[in-house]
Order: structure tokens, then C-alpha cells, then sequence
């Protein structure tokens, strides 16, 4: 049977001559049951030694290593193999399996040529003396050790009539397979995904080998496999996530550069090729076993070829991520969700068994992100987080819709990533992808209202106290006096009105740089309508009002102007403000009826003349224009600061919105000067 075994049996005709000769004796002498028991024994007998000593040879390597080093050894086979590194196990799987594979190639030649000579190795007069001693053979085999006590491996006989020395021999190999790995099961929870991957394959290639020569399922090694793979995917999720909410404790919310090889991703994703490929993977296998967090993770590379993989490494870092030719600005936990998330559709692609489990996965980074984001930002949570900002100022809120807008653009190709993973049954499960792009969109809406709140706060509590200061009536012989009779042009608006121009133009300088285009116009023209029905409501609101000036003085009140002159220098003002406001880069103008409702409240139109709100025909900044049959210049270059407006500095409360601080109501002497650190650049 030696002679049979071997792998050039099955093309040297005269080793099967013999082995018929033997064959035909044995039985003549009745002995080809008990031959088919020593013969099966035998052959197990090799499967287990090859295990023991492979592995063996593999720990002494390790040994002499660990000396080397000056590691302490430890005598047991199994605690020495949980002490090999990633890449020793590996090669001692290798090897293993190398070893296995060409037993079990020699098992199957002798079964091929059985089967073609039509030989039972069976004595039908004596099958009962014969199954007898084959299950004793069986239960021999099974009480064995391939390891050592404390590894043993069992064999799971069959019925002796259905039982061959291939099948009993290969479910003898992949049951020590799976008892190594269930050794190691501890250390393969903490190993990094392309050591999982490259342990999978190995691992799954030799399954399917084997399963083909022996024509039976390993049940056995897949299961284990299966599990191991599940431990790992659920210790690399609950790292992803205290990762990740670490980095968004500590994050600034200041902007980062993106680098080549994250740009890289983010480009193969948008494309379709997500998924880096088998070849790619090998060539980038991590040498180490230390365990990781993806925060500190290897980065990604493009994988279409070598020399722009090379190109990509030496370009500088952007400081914008680029998605389908739009460019966005963002922080570094919404760069590290992004590799996340990749890192996750690469598990559902590499183990598709698992695919629907990392569908869950990458819906609760993608929910924690956005939660946890309003939770900072909008909630104001990052004041007191290891982050300490010292409030929430605008330019945060520009990177958070930044991010937002960033993750609802990758999203739909996420999904395609995942979808192409499962089966059509399933694509159902991909309905919680769309909810969490419904949950980001309602995140951005928020943070875009909240630009409006912001100016609002300005507007009601910092400058509507300045309404009442004002009187439009002696503002028109003041102009008069410095300008002559001449006097068309302004001069100066009110302070609540130069404070509005004020305020808006330094929210525009902030946001013009940090917001793409659609988002500046979407957030100014909700800034415009607030303004176009705020302000008749604040002068409406102010009359009989009034504003202390000191602890001894008078209590002025604010008055509509009755006289002409007044009532024309309060439109001119205001017409002045919507040209200013029209006249900034990058907006949409707005069609302001702040002016004919003003004109109602004096009196100068009827309160039937309306003009609808939105979008105006284009207007134009530095032309003339007519108030009442005055004729008033509108400058073409705005200032953007007037030392004589309040800037009023406002707070961050814990709950997120934005309140006015203890200065909000002094006079406008005491705010001359101040910065508001809502709108700082910096």
C-alpha cells in the first residue's frame, strides 16, 4: 500500500500489476477487510504524524527565535503555538498544508485505481468480523492525538459501509487544521485585516482542495474559520467605533490635509473600484502583529498598477478631498470614518459570508459620526469635550456642512460597494444606507439654519437696542448740513443698519472661503428673507420702546420720522443696505420688500402695494438710483468693518444655540471696538 500511495502509481503500469497479483492473493486468503482496517489506520497514522511534527519543526524554529530574542519558552505544543507570530504561523500553515495535500493526493490515487478495477476491499463472508474490527480501527483513530493532550483531535466515523480511508483521512486533516486554529482563535481577534485576509485564503484555498480530492464537506474547518473571522470583524467594529469617538472628542474641527494615498481611496470608490484586489493586498501584507487601531492604520493604495501607485505616494498632500470634481474641506474624523468605512466594504467584499453583518456595521459608524457631530457642534458639546474649544464659532459649523456634504456625495457609492456584494434577495438590507443619507441631509439642514440663527442673535440682541437711539428726522439735517444742498450721497447709515451690512459682510468673508457655492447661496438667501421680515418688525416693535443710556439720563424712544425729508433719508438707508448686501460675491441677489413695508409703516404707499420676496433681476452695485425723487450712489466697494458699529461678542450655551452674552445690551459707545468671536476668520 506504500507503493500505492505514491504519486507516480497512476501512470507505472507495472506497480499496478503488482498491486492486482497482491490484491487477488489477499483475497484468496480472506484478508482484504482486515487490510482495508490496517490500511485506513495507516494512513491516518501518517495524516496525524505529518500534523505533529510539522508543527513541531515549526515550534522549534519559533524557539530558537524567542532565545534569540530573549523571550521565555514555554514546553507545551499548544502555548508555543499561541506564542508564534502571525508570520510563523503562517508559514507552519503552509507548510502543513503542503504536507497534507500530497497525502491525501496519494490516498486518492489508490481509490482512483480501486474504482477503476472495480475492487471492494471487502470479504462478503466475513463483513461483520470486518466492520467490527473497522470501527475499532475508527475509534482508535479518533482517540488520537495529532497535538498533545491537551489539542486533541477526534474523528467523527461514519458508517462502516459508506467510510473510505480518503474521506476518514481528509476529515482527519481538516479537524487538525481547525483544532490549530482554534489555538490561535485568541490572537486572530487582534491580528489587522489583511493578515485576517491573507489567513482566510490560505485557509479557504486548502478547504476547497481538500473538499475536491475527498469529494466530502470540511464542516468542521469552515465553521471554525467562519467564527474566527466573525470575532474578528466584531473586535475590529468596537475599536472602529472607540476610535472614532475619541478622534471626534479630541477634534479641533480645524481643517486637515488630504493625503495622495486617502485621495486615492476616495477616487477608486467614486469609480467602482473600492476594493483593492487580491494581487494588491498580497504585495501590502503588514510584518507585524501588533494590534492597531484604524486611527493609526496603514493607509490605502491605489491598486490599478505600480508606477502610479509610486506617483501617488510622492505627490504633496491636498489640502481638500476631491469627490466627482467637487471639492471639499474636512476635518480628520471625517477622514478616518471614510477609511473606515472602506476598510469595512473590503471585509464584506473579501468575506462575502459575512457581507450582510458589515451592512450593520457601517451603518452604526456612519449614525455615530453624524450623532455625535450634532452632539459638538450644534450641541456645543465640544466646549467641554478633550477637545476645550472656547466656543462654536461659524467656521466650525463651515466644516461640519463640509463633512456632511462629503459623506451624503460618497454615500450612494458606498451603497453600489456594498450592493455588489449581495445576493438581489438581500439589497433590501441597504434600505438603512438610505435612511442614514436622509439622517445627514437633516443634520446639514440644521447646521445651515443655524448660520441664520447666528445672525439672528446678532440682529435681535446686539443691534436692535441701537433702533431706538436713531432719529431719521435730524439724521436728514445732519446729511444735510455735512453734504449742502448736494447732499445725495450717504454718509453714514444708522448704527443698527451699518451693523447689519457689517455683521453680513463678515459672515460672508467667513463662509465664502470654508462653503462650496451652492451652500453660500442656499445659506445668504436665508439670511436675506430673515433680514427682509425681521427688520420691519424690529422698527415696528421699537416704538414707545426705549434704551438707557446711563443710571441718571434720559430714556429716549424711537419715533417713525414724520417729516419728508426723514421718512426719504429711512428709505434711502435701507435701500442702501439691500444694495450692499445684493452687491456681495457669490450670492443670489434678493428681491427685498423690506423697503415697501417700511414705506406702508410710514405711510408713504398703501398698505395694499406689496412686492413678492426672492430673487430680483440682477442688480448692479455702483449705479444711481431714486428714493423718493432723491437720487442717492450706491459705492461699489463695501466695507466689511465701521469702527462706530457694535460688535457684539456672543456665547456658546451647553445646549447648543447661540445666546446673547452679558454685553449683548450696552450701549453702542461701550461695543466700539469689539470683534465678534462668532464671525472671527481665525
Amino acid at each position: 500500500w506504500q507503493s500505492l500511495s505514491s504519486s507516480s502509481f497512476g501512470e507505472n503500469s507495472e506497480k499496478q500489476a503488482i498491486a492486482k497479483k497482491l490484491i487477488n492473493s489477499l483475497a484468496l486468503c480472506k484478508k482484504l477487510s482486515e487490510t482495508n482496517v490496517l490500511y485506513t489506520e495507516r494512513l491516518c497514522d501518517v495524516i496525524k504524524t505529518t500534523v505533529k511534527t510539522t508543527v513541531q519543526e515549526c515550534i522549534a524554529d519559533a524557539v530558537v527565535l524567542m532565545k534569540q530574542q530573549q523571550q521565555l519558552a514555554v514546553g507545551s505544543i499548544a502555548i508555543n503555538v499561541t506564542n508564534m507570530s502571525f508570520d510563523q504561523f503562517m508559514d507552519c500553515l503552509d507548510m502543513l498544508f503542503e504536507q497534507i495535500l500530497g497525502e491525501i493526493k496519494g490516498a486518492l490515487s489508490v481509490s482512483r485505481f480501486l474504482r477503476q478495477e472495480g475492487i471492494i476491499l471487502r470479504d462478503s463472508a466475513t463483513t461483520d468480523d470486518s466492520s467490527s474490527v473497522t470501527a475499532k480501527v475508527l475509534a482508535d483513530v479518533g482517540g488520537g492525538s495529532a497535538l498533545d493532550e491537551e489539542a486533541s483531535i477526534s474523528v467523527v466515523s461514519a458508517s462502516v459501509g459508506s467510510s473510505t480511508a480518503l474521506s476518514l483521512a481528509s476529515e482527519l486533516a481538516h479537524k487538525s487544521v481547525a483544532e490549530l486554529l482554534r489555538i490561535k482563535k485568541d490572537a486572530h481577534s487582534l491580528i489587522g485585516l489583511e493578515q485576517m485576509q491573507r489567513l482566510w485564503d490560505a485557509c479557504l484555498s486548502f478547504t476547497v482542495e481538500l473538499e475536491k480530492l475527498s469529494g466530502t464537506k470540511a464542516y468542521g474547518l469552515r465553521s471554525t474559520l467562519l467564527a474566527q473571522t466573525k470575532a474578528f470583524v466584531e473586535r475590529k467594529h468596537e475599536n472602529n467605533m472607540t476610535a472614532l469617538v475619541s478622534a471626534l472628542d479630541s477634534e479641533k474641527w480645524t481643517q486637515c490635509d488630504v493625503s495622495a494615498e486617502r485621495q486615492a481611496s476616495l477616487t477608486r470608490l467614486c469609480a467602482g473600484r473600492a476594493v483593492l484586489s487580491t494581487a494588491s493586498l498580497s504585495s501590502r501584507r503588514l510584518c507585524s502583529t501588533e494590534t492597531t487601531d484604524l486611527s493609526s492604520s496603514t493607509e490605502y493604495k491605489a491598486n490599478h498598477d505600480t508606477s502610479s501607485t509610486l506617483g501617488a505616494s510622492k505627490r504633496e498632500t491636498s489640502p481638500e478631498a476631491e469627490v466627482e470634481g467637487t471639492n471639499y474641506k474636512v476635518v480628520w474624523s471625517c477622514l478616518l470614518l471614510v477609511e473606515m468605512v472602506l476598510s469595512d466594504v473590503s471585509c464584506a467584499a473579501h468575506f462575502q459570508t459575512l457581507a450582510t453583518n458589515m451592512i450593520s456595521k457601517v451603518v452604526e459608524l456612519l449614525r455615530l459620526f453624524n450623532t455625535r457631530t450634532s452632539q459638538l457642534v450644534l450641541g456645543a458639546g465640544a466646549i467641554h469635550s478633550s477637545a476645550k474649544l472656547k466656543s462654536i464659532n461659524a467656521k466650525h459649523l463651515a466644516l461640519v456642512t463640509q463633512c456632511l456634504g462629503m459623506m451624503i456625495a460618497i454615500l450612494p457609492h458606498i451603497r453600489a460597494a456594498l450592493m455588489a456584494q449581495l445576493p438581489s434577495k438581500q439589497h433590501l438590507l441597504l434600505s438603512d444606507l438610505d435612511k442614514v443619507k436622509q439622517d445627514y441631509a437633516d443634520h446639514l439642514e440644521k447646521v445651515l439654519t443655524k448660520f441664520v440663527t447666528i445672525l439672528g442673535g446678532i440682529v435681535e440682541h446686539g443691534l436692535a437696542p441701537l433702533i431706538v437711539k436713531t432719529d431719521f428726522d435730524q439724521r436728514s439735517k445732519t446729511v444735510r448740513d455735512e453734504q449742502g444742498d448736494e447732499g445725495n450721497a450717504i454718509a453714514s447709515c444708522s448704527p443698527f443698519f451699518d451693523g447689519v451690512i457689517s455683521n453680513t459682510s463678515k459672515m460672508h468673508q467667513v463662509l465664502s472661503s470654508l462653503l462650496p457655492p451652492e451652500h453660500l447661496r442656499d445659506v445668504f438667501s436665508r439670511i436675506f428673507l430673515y433680514l427682509d421680515q425681521k427688520i420691519p418688525l424690529l422698527y415696528s416693535s421699537s416704538i414707545g420702546s426705549s434704551s438707557k443710556v446711563n443710571s441718571d439720563g434720559p430714556k429716549p424712544s424711537f419715533k417713525y420720522p414724520t417729516t419728508d425729508k426723514g421718512k426719504d433719508r429711512m428709505i434711502i438707508e435701507i435701500n442702501y443696505v439691500t444694495e450692499c448686501l445684493n452687491s456681495l460675491p457669490g450670492v443670489t441677489a434678493w428681491n427685498f420688500t423690506v423697503s415697501s413695508a417700511l414705506k406702508r409703516q410710514l405711510g408713504m404707499i398703501n398698505s395694499h402695494e406689496t412686492d413678492a420676496p426672492g430673487p430680483p433681476p440682477e442688480v448692479s452695485v455702483g449705479l444711481k438710483t431714486t428714493v423718493n425723487d432723491t437720487m442717492i450712489e450706491v459705492p461699489e466697494k463695501i466695507a466689511t468693518s465701521n469702527e462706530s458699529m457694535p460688535h457684539t461678542p456672543l456665547e456658546c450655551s451647553e445646549n447648543g444655540s447661540r445666546i446673547a452674552s452679558s454685553q449683548d445690551r450696552v450701549n453702542h459707545t461701550e461695543c466700539n471696538g469689539q470683534d465678534n468671536q462668532l464671525l472671527e476668520s481665525n
